[in-house]
Parts: structure tokens; C-alpha cells; sequence
């Protein structure tokens, strides 16, 4: 898992087979399925999206894609200045369900999307596409009902996934997570389940499942290296995390 320190106000893309590990960035992030299918999951939600079907990613939530055979989309990312009118969900609430399969106006949408998408790529006057997305933006909102939240702090969560990301094979528990930060294990506790969307033993759980992924695919090295490398204590919890986190063992994918 990794924090994305994104500098750009907007970005709009077409992007093929997207497939991108779990991440998470102060923007807010839209897919807007065009062709095939990609797997999205966001605050520990996954859905199948397919052809016309939209998902939306709120700030400092972990979300990734996987794509399992082809796909086309339209991928958004906006910073929350640039929509300041929408600054209040974004800070203090998050969807209760974070994808759209049935949008109510679908041609009126797609309308909006192309004009966008043109709009960026010929680089026109950046408050066409503002008008583009302010729209694009309500019309997601009004079909996902939103819940409270606590806001939290994007440095903390990037703290957070700086560190683990360098001291994952470690032996280390939340308490000591919470004192190489500063912060108390019940503070950490509560940033895990608001942002990350997933208690920290599942956290730590998954980014040693994706290491051990790397491993496998890139390496030569033993089963038994690879899950302790990995910062597994030993192969029944590796191969548990792995299953648990791909749905397959491990040797299944070598």
C-alpha cells in the first residue's frame, strides 16, 4: 500500500487494462467503466464494474483496480480545491456504497464525461472542464447516499503507509506502530478503520500478501524464503494471508 503524493488539481485519462495496487492520495478519484470489466475496491468494498458503471473514491481512502481479463475507462482525479463547493462531503463524509451501476441519466452522463475528457486533452479553458465535473461530480453524489465521518488527517495516513511500508517484514505491533509515530495505539486504531477500511492486522496482512505476490512472480527464490522474507513467522499464517488476500495459494501461482 502506498501514498500517492499527487501535485496536479486535475487529471483526466483514458486508461486501458488498468490494474494498480492499493493506494490512496488526498484527491478524489472517479472510473467510469467504457468497454470490459475491472475489479474496483474502496474502503474494503469490491464490485465488478462493467460498461457504464461508475465508482468514486473519496479522499485518504484506500482503493485499488484490477482489471481480470480487458478493460477501458475514463479515470478522473481532482484535488478538493478545485471543487471547493463540495469541500464539506468530501472532508467529513464518505459513501455508504462507493459505486454506481445504474446511473439515472446514463446518456446525459456519457455526454458529460466525453466533454471532459475533450475539453483536457485540447487543453481549452479550465473552466469548461470544471463545469464539466461539477456536474459529473452531483449527479454521482445524488445517487450515493453518504455517511458521517470523522475527518482525518492526510499526513497521518501517509506517516502510516510511509512507515509500515518500510518496517513490514519487522515483527511489529500496533502499539509500537503508535509509539514510532507518536500517537496513541487507540488513535492508530481508529485512523486504520475511518481510512485504510481494515483493522491493522489485516493492514499488514495484505501488504505482505503483495510482497510475497512480487516474490513469486519475479524471484526464484524458495517458498519457504519467500514467506519469511515477506515478514511471515511462519508458512501456515503465510499461506492463510495469501489465500485470504488473492483466493489461491501460493504455489498455485508459480
Amino acid at each position: 500500500m502506498i501514498y500517492q503524493n499527487r501535485d496536479e488539481n486535475l487529471l483526466v485519462k483514458l486508461t486501458d487494462n488498468n490494474s494498480y495496487l492499493a493506494h490512496m492520495h488526498r484527491q478524489v478519484e472517479i472510473f467510469y467503466v467504457l468497454d470490459g470489466a475491472i475489479e474496483i475496491t474502496i474502503f474494503g468494498q469490491k464490485k465488478r464494474l462493467e460498461k457504464g458503471m461508475v465508482s468514486i473514491a473519496f479522499p485518504n481512502v484506500v482503493h485499488e483496480t484490477h482489471t481480470p481479463c480487458r478493460s477501458r475507462a475514463v479515470m478522473i482525479i481532482f484535488s478538493l480545491d478545485f471543487l471547493p463547493d463540495f469541500s464539506a462531503e468530501f472532508h467529513m463524509q464518505r459513501p455508504q456504497n462507493p459505486f454506481v451501476a445504474d446511473l439515472k441519466d446514463p446518456e446525459r452522463f456519457s455526454f458529460l464525461v466525453s466533454g471532459l475528457l475533450d475539453s483536457t486533452q485540447k487543453n481549452t479553458d479550465i473552466r469548461i472542464s470544471k463545469g464539466y465535473l461539477y456536474i459529473l461530480t452531483a449527479m454521482i453524489l445524488s445517487q450515493t447516499p453518504l455517511i458521517r465521518q470523522e475527518s482525518v488527517s492526510a499526513g497521518i495516513c501517509q506517516d502510516i503507509s510511509n512507515y509500515l511500508n518500510q518496517h513490514f517484514t519487522e515483527e511489529i505491533s500496533l502499539s509500537q506502530l503508535a509509539d514510532a509515530l507518536g500517537y496513541s495505539k487507540y488513535h492508530i486504531s481508529h485512523i486504520f478503520k475511518e481510512s485504510f477500511g481494515c483493522s491493522y492486522s489485516d493492514y499488514l496482512r495484505k501488504i505482505r500478501s503483495e510482497h510475497a505476490m512480487g516474490l513469486l512472480t519475479h524471484s526464484g527464490l524458495s517458498m519457504t524464503d519467500i514467506c519469511f522474507s515477506s515478514g511471515f513467522s511462519s508458512m501456515r499464517s503465510f499461506y492463510r494471508a495469501f489465500r485470504a488476500v488473492y483466493g489461491t495459494a501460493p504455489g498455485a501461482v508459480r
